[in-house]
């Protein structure tokens, strides 16, 4: 493979959105249904709303995107974490119910750096560990 051939292959954008389990669907709606709830206690209804939009902005703005040489986590409206994918040294499947930008219980556990770790939980697991192991093939996977 030539060299622009190779480094047309890191400019590639590839986004991964996050799996989301059925109980953050369930919330959202009961949390939804509670922002008309609040009556004379205002307060109620304003932190429904609050929470209503957090919830929102976690199910539909999350998500993993694989670009250049780096994977980027967004979650919720600013918040976001980039890893270059050279620091990463294993991906492993877990369940673990760590807090972490992850909707569902599915998760990838990325360790990264010496001592770094973060929970992901893509709808396409096997397409996001091939993206990353395209760029960096000497990230330890758990072998099926």
């Amino acid at each position: 493979m030539s060299h622009e051939m190779a480094k047309t292959n890191l400019t590639h954008r590839h986004t991964y959105k996050s799996r989301v389990n059925w109980w953050y669907g369930l919330l959202f709606i009961l949390l939804l249904a509670l922002c008309g709830k609040g009556g004379e206690y205002w307060i109620v209804g304003f932190l429904s709303w609050v929470s209503v939009i957090f919830l929102a902005s976690l199910i539909f703005l999350m998500r993993y995107v694989v670009e250049g040489e780096n994977l980027t986590v967004f979650y919720g409206f600013f918040l976001k974490k980039t890893i270059p994918v050279s620091s990463i040294t294993s991906i492993q499947p877990t369940h673990n119910a760590l807090s972490s930008p992850a909707l569902s219980l599915r998760r990838l556990s990325i360790r990264y750096n010496k001592y770094d770790e973060i929970l992901v939980s893509p709808e396409d697991p096997e397409a996001f560990v091939a993206a990353l192991k395209a760029i960096n093939p000497q990230i330890l996977t758990e072998e099926k």
